[in-house]
C-alpha cells in the first residue's frame, strides 16, 4: 500500500469528455493544478488568468518532479497559461 497525494499521483480518466468527475478534462485540470503548484513552490509568482480554466504545463524534459525550477522562476512573474 502506497500512501500518496491524490491530486499529484492519481487522476482516472474513466468517464467521457465534459465529466463532472474522472474525465480527461478533470484530469487535464489536476496535473495542471500541480505544475501551477510547482512554480509557486519555486518562488515563482504566478499572474495572468490562474484559474482552474487556464491549462499550464511544464514539459518533463524541463521537471520531472519540480525539482530545478528555481532557476527559471525563482522571483520571476510567469504568465499564466504557460508552458516550460
Amino acid at each position: 500500500i502506497l500512501d500518496v497525494n491524490r491530486d499529484h499521483e492519481f487522476a482516472p480518466v474513466k468517464n467521457a469528455p465534459g465529466s463532472s468527475s474522472d474525465s480527461p478534462d478533470t484530469a487535464r485540470i489536476m496535473i495542471s493544478n500541480m505544475f501551477k503548484e510547482w512554480v509557486t513552490e519555486a518562488g515563482g509568482k504566478l499572474t495572468g488568468n490562474v484559474t482552474d480554466s487556464s491549462i499550464c504545463e511544464i514539459s518533463p524534459s524541463t521537471s520531472y518532479a519540480g525539482e530545478g525550477l528555481e532557476e527559471l522562476v525563482k522571483g520571476k512573474e510567469i504568465e499564466c497559461p504557460f508552458q516550460l
